[in-house]
């Protein structure tokens, strides 16, 4: 029997139109911070389709999850059209290929397309460069990236990793999640595309660290707090401004215009007060058009709202930071440890989200809908860390972020870093729902016995619950006639019960009884053949909640924002952040 027709419906219809949706997003981010003198379409074209790949990855999820959670009943059996192994294989690896799809995309954009397009324009600066040289010296520097993508291709394809702690003492589930990790069999290809994900998403918990978790501290607290007032700013400006007029017109007067008769020392005052009062110039132009507009009375009604809407999105990010503590903690205190990536078996302490999205799998697409939001929150809060950090190599700021003024090579560098963070999202998002990410709300069947003197109620009847964090467990007379065993204290009873899938299945279930994503088996694949992986990202969700303390601290104390950062040039060197300051 096939695949329902309704059942593929609705997972096209909701998989195009999060196409639509992650396309929009990606051209939308670019074209708003892209600097409109300067666009150029190689760049927008470049800069889109690598965002709009990588959250496809994001959007792939719920429909993988849904796939999963249909092939069985509410009961734990599984549908007529999912009985054997080869049917349901069939339709995951439809999934499974859509992965390595945008995998393999993702890493063209990383390694080719990105580095080819920024150096390229990196090397545009001479009047005397010729496209074809421009591309040559642009190829020659791609190279390098090919290279490094080739060694990491090997690596993953060739060289025979461990397969986790396989050994006969281990207990019954970790040699369970052993063998679920090794269920997907996969060629060397596969192995090494695998593989460079693995090693771009490692790099991606560091820059999430940076990024994520600073933006979602401060962007609410950002919104709560406001921009500076206009009009004060502008009345310290103007003093600023006449101060250095003043100081420039001394310097002049003194050496009558004449600066080749000064010392290299009062040359260099006098160019540095011309620059402050040029720049305070137009600084205060700009804050005199802010004044007389019109849209200035219509923000500051709106600026209530704003604040409201702070407080509610700075909530919600402690909620996702106490999510993710829980999920945290409960690994460190219940998983088999770092030879295993820090895996559990179930989740053994009540994470609210993973309970809730559990839920929310029964009534598809409504977890889809609220999915989209918490990674739509998680991308924007991205951004927003990257406009207020800006992007440094080391100590040296490379790139400010901002609206309507980032340089193109400031829109292919905040690309290639969205890639790594946008990867780095999909295992944090397994951390904040690993029940739901994992197998969804399936259930199995398992033959279990009742304790004595319990058996009160009538054939197909739930006769009692057994406590679970995400589902409850249900316990069902096995037929009509009641199976039981006399023991010194009274009758047991057999009954048929269904319990929430999870890695710790009993032994007398037989194989297959619980499908997983697909997402779930590629992202833990390497985290078990190479522990390193599984511990880094593991470790990345502790820093991510270090460094949103940090971040909130930071937000709080530090000068609120000008009334111009909307307008700041990037052009302008580091003496423009002071004088704007």
């Amino acid at each position: 029997m096939g695949v329902p027709t309704g059942l593929l419906s609705a997972a096209w219809i909701c998989f195009v139109v999060a196409i639509l949706l992650c396309l929009l997003l990606a051209v939308f981010f670019v074209r708003r911070y892209q600097k409109k003198a300067y666009s150029e379409r190689p760049v927008t074209v470049i800069a889109t389709l690598s965002l709009f790949f990588v959250l496809l990855t994001m959007a792939l999820v719920p429909v993988d999850v849904y796939i999963v959670t249909s092939m069985k009943d509410s009961d734990g059996n599984y549908q007529s059209w999912a009985e054997t192994d080869g049917a349901r294989s069939d339709i995951t690896n439809a999934v499974l290929y859509g992965y390595y799809a945008l995998y393999a995309m993702i890493t063209v954009c990383a390694f080719i397309l990105l580095p080819f397009a920024y150096f390229y324009y990196e090397e545009g600066g001479g009047e005397d460069e010729t496209t074809r040289s421009r591309m040559c010296n642009a190829l020659k520097y791609t190279l390098g990236f090919v290279f490094v993508c080739a060694v990491l291709l090997l690596v993953g394809g060739l060289v025979p990793f461990s397969n986790g702690s396989s050994d006969a003492n281990g207990t019954h589930w970790e040699k369970q999640i052993v063998n679920l990790a090794q269920d997907l069999k996969s060629t060397g290809l596969e192995n090494s595309l695998s593989f460079v994900v693995s090693v771009l998403t490692m790099f991606g918990t560091l820059f999430a660290v940076l990024y994520t978790s600073y933006g979602l501290a401060s962007v609410p607290i950002g919104m709560i707090r406001g921009l500076s007032s206009a009009k004060n700013e502008s009345l310290q400006v103007r003093k600023r401004h006449t101060a250095a007029s003043e100081r420039s017109r001394a310097f002049r007067a003194r050496h009558q215009i004449r600066t080749s008769t000064a010392s290299a020392g009062e040359r260099r005052q006098l160019r540095q007060a011309e620059e402050e009062e040029k720049l305070l110039g137009e600084k205060l132009k700009k804050l005199e058009g802010i004044l007389s507009s019109k849209w200035r009375y219509c923000l500051q009604a709106l600026k209530p709202f704003a604040t409201i809407f702070g407080i509610i999105f700075l909530l919600f990010s402690i909620f996702l930071m106490v999510t993710l503590f829980i999920n945290s903690l409960d690994r460190i205190l219940h998983s088999v440890g770092y030879k295993l990536g820090f895996v559990l078996d179930k989740p053994h302490i009540t994470n609210p989200i993973d309970a809730a999205f559990v839920l929310f799998s029964k009534l598809f697409p409504f977890d889809y809908i609220v999915f989209a939001l918490i990674v739509l929150y998680l991308v924007i809060c991205t951004m927003g860390g990257m406009r207020r950090i800006d992007i440094w190599c080391c100590w040296i700021k490379m790139y400010k972020v901002r609206p309507g003024r980032t340089e193109p090579q400031g829109i292919l560098m905040v690309a290639f870093l969205m890639i790594f963070c946008v990867l780095y999202l999909n295992t944090m998002v397994m951390s904040l729902a690993p029940q739901y990410v994992t197998f969804g709300s399936q259930k199995y069947n398992f033959s279990c016995t009742a304790p004595p003197n319990t058996s009160n109620s009538t054939n197909a009847t739930k006769l009692y619950q057994l406590p679970s964090v995400i589902m409850e467990t249900e316990v069902y007379y096995l037929n009509s006639n009641d199976t039981s065993n006399s023991t010194g204290n009274g009758t047991e009873y057999t009954y048929l019960c269904s319990g929430p899938c999870d890695f710790s299945l009993p032994e007398n279930v037989e194989e297959g009884a619980c499908t997983q994503t697909r997402i779930t088996l590629l992202l833990n694949r390497f985290a078990y053949k190479i522990w390193f992986f599984g511990d880094v990202y593991y470790g990345g969700n502790w820093l991510v909640i270090l460094m949103f303390l940090i971040g909130i601290l930071h937000a709080c104390i530090k000068k609120r924002q000008s009334s111009l950062s909307e307008y700041r040039d990037v052009d302008s060197d580091s003496s423009d952040d002071e004088l704007l300051s």
